[in-house]
C-alpha cells in the first residue's frame, strides 16, 4: 500500500500511536492528550496530499532541507506552531512532537506493508522529505513569535522605565540648583544626574533595539543641521564623563545637510563610547568629519586590540555576541554591557540609506566608519 493512502486511511490508529509514544518522551510528559493531538490530523493530511504530488529533484533537494515555499496563507505546521506557543511548549517540545510522529507512521507502515521495494523506498525518503519541510516551518514560526513577544516585552519594559528615571534626573537637577547644599551633597547629585543621563541612553537603545526587531525600523526625521554642531557636542560630552581622557576632532568640507540631527548624535555618540571602552586610558580618541560632494565620511578611530574574524563578523549584533560569550562572562561583574549600542548606530546609518565598516588591524587599532549620503536640505536650520 502507497503510504499517502495508508496515512488517508489509518489516520485514528496513527493519531493513537502517536499520542502514545510522544507522551513517553520527557519533553512531552506532562502534555495532555488534546494537546498532542491538535494540528497532527492537518499535518498528516498535508504530508499525504504532498506524498501524491510530483516533484521534481530540485523540489525534493529543498524539502530535505527546509526550505520549500508554502503556498498560500498559513500551513497546518505553521498554526501547529501558534497553538504551541500559546499552551507554552517550549521548543524542544514541538521537537519531539515530529520525532514522535514521524516514528509513529513509519512503524506502523512497515507492519502492514512491503517498503523494500523502490516505490516504497520512495515514499519512505518523501515522508522524511516532508516531516522535515513541517518541522522547519513549525520551528521558524515558533521562534518568529517568541522573539517578537520578546522584544514587545523589552520595549514596554523601556517605555515604563523612562518615567521614573525622568523623574530622578529632574530631581538631582533640583539639587543642583540649590547652591546652599554643601559641597558633598551637589557632588552626589551630580553623580546622580549623570547617572540617569547614561540609564536614559541605555533605556533608549534598548528601545531602538526592540523597535526595529519588531519590524519598524529605526524612526529619523531628517532636517537641515550642521554636523560639526553635533560632533562637537558628543565629544563634549565624552569630556565631560571622561575628563581623563584625550579627544581629537579633525573636521573639513561642507557638514550641513538634511539629517536627523538627534538620530545621528546617537550614533556618533556610541561610537566614540565604544571606542572609549575598549581604548587604553592613556591614548587619543580620534574623531574626524569630512563634507564631500555627495556625501559625508565620518571616523572614529581608537588604539585597541585587533579584532577576531570571528568578532568581527557579530560586531553589530548583539544577540549573537551574547551568544558566543564565554559562559563565565554571560553573567556578574565580568560581562560589561549588551552591546546594543553598535547594533543601534548601524540601524541610524541603515535609516539614512547610508553605510557603515569596521578597520582592525594591530598598527592602527579600530577604526569605524560611517558613510552618509548627501541629500538636499528641505527644512531649516531654526524649524
Amino acid at each position: 500500500m502507497k503510504l499517502a493512502a495508508f496515512i488517508l486511511e489509518n489516520m485514528e490508529p496513527i493519531l493513537n500511536e502517536w499520542e502514545e509514544f510522544a507522551s513517553s518522551l520527557a519533553p512531552l510528559e506532562d502534555a495532555t492528550k488534546i494537546e498532542l493531538r491538535d494540528h497532527a490530523a492537518a499535518v498528516l493530511k498535508v504530508i499525504a496530499k504532498d506524498l501524491e504530488t510530483p516533484q521534481a529533484e530540485h523540489q525534493s533537494i529543498a524539502k530535505s532541507k527546509g526550505q520549500a515555499t508554502p503556498l498560500g496563507g498559513n500551513t497546518a505546521a505553521q498554526l501547529h506552531a501558534e497553538e504551541r506557543v500559546a499552551a507554552g511548549f517550549s521548543g524542544e517540545q514541538v521537537m519531539a512532537e515530529y520525532r514522535a510522529l514521524r516514528s509513529s507512521v513509519l512503524r506502523l507502515w512497515a507492519h502492514n506493508a512491503e517498503i523494500a521495494t523502490p516505490s516504497g523506498i520512495q515514499d519512505m525518503i518523501r515522508f522524511n522529505e516532508a516531516i522535515d519541510q513541517a518541522q522547519t516551518e513549525s520551528m521558524a514560526r515558533y521562534s518568529k513569535m517568541l522573539r517578537e513577544a520578546q522584544n514587545l516585552f523589552l520595549a514596554i519594559l523601556g517605555h515604563d522605565v523612562r518615567t521614573p528615571l525622568g523623574a530622578v534626573s529632574m530631581g538631582a537637577q533640583v539639587l543642583l540648583m540649590d547652591q546652599t547644599l554643601p559641597s558633598k551633597a551637589l557632588k552626589v547629585g551630580l553623580r546622580i544626574l549623570n547617572s540617569s543621563k547614561r540609564m536614559d541612553a541605555i533605556v533608549r537603545d534598548l528601545l531602538d533595539f526592540s523597535t526595529t526587531h519588531l519590524g519598524e525600523g529605526i524612526p529619523i526625521d531628517p532636517r537641515t543641521v550642521d554636523l560639526l554642531e553635533i560632533c562637537q557636542h558628543t565629544i563634549d560630552e565624552a569630556r565631560t564623563f571622561h575628563p581623563d581622557r584625550q579627544f581629537e576632532l579633525k573636521a573639513e568640507g561642507n557638514l550641513v545637510g538634511a539629517w536627523d540631527g538627534q538620530r545621528l548624535g546617537q550614533a556618533f555618540s556610541n561610537l566614540i563610547s565604544n571606542a572609549i571602552q575598549h581604548s587604553t586610558p592613556e591614548s587619543a580618541i580620534k574623531v574626524s568629519i569630512s563634507g564631500m560632494d555627495n556625501q559625508v565620511v565620518y571616523e572614529v578611530q581608537n588604539d585597541a586590540e585587533a579584532f577576531s574574524p570571528t568578532k568581527l563578523r557579530t560586531l553589530f549584533d548583539p544577540v549573537r555576541r551574547f551568544a558566543i560569550r564565554p559562559a563565565n562572562e554571560r553573567v556578574g561583574a565580568r560581562m560589561q554591557n549588551l552591546g546594543l549600542g553598535l547594533y543601534v548606530v548601524k540601524e541610524i546609518v541603515n535609516a539614512h540609506d547610508g553605510q557603515i565598516s569596521v578597520t582592525s588591524s594591530k598598527e592602527h587599532g579600530v577604526t569605524f566608519t560611517v558613510r552618509l549620503p548627501r541629500q538636499a536640505p528641505h527644512r531649516r536650520l531654526d524649524d
